[in-house]
């Protein structure tokens, strides 16, 4: 795979983005955190790109991005109801992902020279954690589609990323000079992200609309 394609496929998480700004008016609130998700992916990357044409490096701002995804996963989680919920899992979880980041990046000087692999280990398991509880409540509660629904798909992406980040991330902490096994795994991670963010399309198409907002046009008709 050429790096262009890699970028490109990158760049689909503009799918569900644009799917997101064209809804954004009337959806529930509770998903809000999703969207800011989707939008610090995108910033992420285009940071990314600029970086590695001045530079040639971006690892401070992928390891940057793992800080500051898992605080907004958890954000939305904690909208949905369940780390609300439970504050005192919120506080650990938050608090585990927040000083192996600091050890890793800061604490051994690795923030601009390392990606953060331990890191990103340890949010894919919180992560595939929080999914795999909200999934099973949904299918314990919810009566219709499951595909249909919002909140399962943004979980089925979001712990199907989680998952492949274990497999990745625990290769290069196993063995970080294994280049056979290490890029083809990162290129078909490519792949999949790019099939998660058509799913992520799918499930901002899906997400709940407000219930106050076609009360909201009526009365302002």
């Amino acid at each position: 795979m050429t790096y262009l394609a890699s970028a490109l496929l990158s760049y689909t998480i503009l799918i569900p983005l644009v799917v997101a700004l064209v809804r954004v008016h009337k959806i529930r609130t509770s998903y809000f955190p999703f969207l800011v998700l989707l939008l610090l992916a995108f910033t992420t990357e285009v940071a990314s790109e600029i970086s590695l044409r001045l530079t040639r490096e971006n690892t401070a701002i992928s390891n940057i991005y793992s800080l500051l995804e898992i605080g907004v996963i958890l954000w939305q989680f904690h909208a949905w109801g369940f780390l609300r919920r439970r504050r005192a899992l919120l506080i650990v979880l938050a608090a585990l992902s927040f000083i192996t980041w600091i050890t890793e990046n800061i604490g051994y000087g690795r923030l601009e020279t390392h990606f953060c692999s331990a890191t990103v280990f340890l949010n894919s398991l919180i992560v595939v954690f929080l999914c795999i509880n909200e999934i099973n409540a949904l299918i314990a509660s919810y009566s219709g589609t499951l595909l249909r629904n919002a909140r399962f798909l943004i979980c089925l992406g979001l712990m199907t990323i989680s998952i492949y980040s274990l497999i990745t991330e625990g290769t290069l902490l196993i063995d970080p000079q294994n280049a056979v096994i290490d890029w083809p795994i990162f290129y078909i991670f490519s792949i999949t992200n790019a099939i998660v963010n058509v799913v992520y399309a799918i499930a901002v198409f899906f997400i709940p609309v407000r219930d106050d907002y076609y009360f909201s046009r009526r009365f302002k008709a």
